[in-house]
């Protein structure tokens, strides 16, 4: 769960289709090493946006599409697999589990449904903190192979909201709005607690261009870019995210924060871009 950097430059998987299942599949196919690391691990928990976002709103939430297209993979490796989100100030994680048919959805991959802001917790002491010391987190998120599932968004506050703001959204308490003091750096301290070992960026319908609807953010209009983005390093992730949203990354100050804690590049330059839109 900790974030760290290597030597060389690290990769950022793109893949465009039409199929979910299909774009999926591409993207990971050109991500290395999770899967070696993923067999280390206990379970598998795997974050959508769901409670973000306006049941039925295309763009505003992670897609069942691609969620189920993630599901059918991780189901391969023979491990518990968990789908969790938390509550939040406008979205209760449960009634977002009915109303997009998530129940069923783990039913048909032999998975479980958890509301991240119940059951046993764990008090993480953050590293080097910036604002955060302490997170309280579920105890399924602190030894599983975390797999974020975000759908890619602009933000009105954190300028985007992809996978590093995904678990800002997997945090166990429900008024997140408590952490928008110092949202870049909370972002990033959250982000050392409960890193994702793997991201998969629902790009196939976007926020590109954004609007408040029930005091939630969605499209207007929303904008089908049927891409999938994949990759290990969540900063990376990020970057190529804000790239395809029109943003710098450098102008996004949790991306920015991150890099400057050495959790990963927010420059492209710095990023092997692989897939269909290695140019950008």
């Amino acid at each position: 769960m900790t974030a760290t950097i290597g030597k060389n430059r690290i990769s950022v998987s793109i893949a465009r289709a039409s199929d979910a299942a299909v774009g999926v599949t591409k993207a990971l196919a050109g991500v290395s090493g999770w899967a070696t690391d993923l067999k280390r691990h206990s379970h598998i928990l795997i974050k959508p946006n769901l409670c973000g976002g306006v049941a039925g709103e295309p763009g505003s939430h992670t897609s069942s599409a691609v969620l189920a297209a993630v599901l059918e993979i991780a189901t391969s490796f023979s491990l518990p697999i968990y789908i969790g989100e938390a509550d939040c100030s406008f979205n209760d994680a449960e009634q977002m589990f009915e109303r997009l048919a998530i129940y069923q959805l783990a039913k048909k991959y032999g998975g479980r449904v958890i509301n991240l802001s119940t059951g046993p917790v764990r008090d993480v002491a953050v590293s080097h903190p910036l604002n955060i010391k302490t997170l309280r987190v579920a105890e399924v998120l602190v030894s599983a192979f975390i797999i974020s599932v975000p759908v890619l968004k602009t933000h009105p506050w954190s300028g985007v909201t992809i996978t590093m703001k995904n678990m800002y959204g997997a945090t166990y308490l429900r008024e997140k709005s408590l952490y928008h003091n110092g949202l870049e750096e909370n972002i990033v301290d959250i982000n050392k607690v409960i890193c994702p070992n793997l991201s998969v960026v629902d790009a196939t319908v976007a926020v590109v261009h954004g609007g408040f609807k029930y005091g939630l953010w969605v499209g207007c209009p929303p904008s089908r870019l049927d891409r999938i983005v994949a990759g290990i390093n969540p900063v990376a992730v990020d970057a190529v995210g804000a790239t395809m949203l029109g943003r710098k990354p450098a102008d996004i100050g949790h991306i920015r924060c991150a890099a400057q804690q050495g959790m990963g590049p927010c420059s492209l330059e710095e990023i092997n871009l692989l897939g269909d839109d290695v140019v950008l």
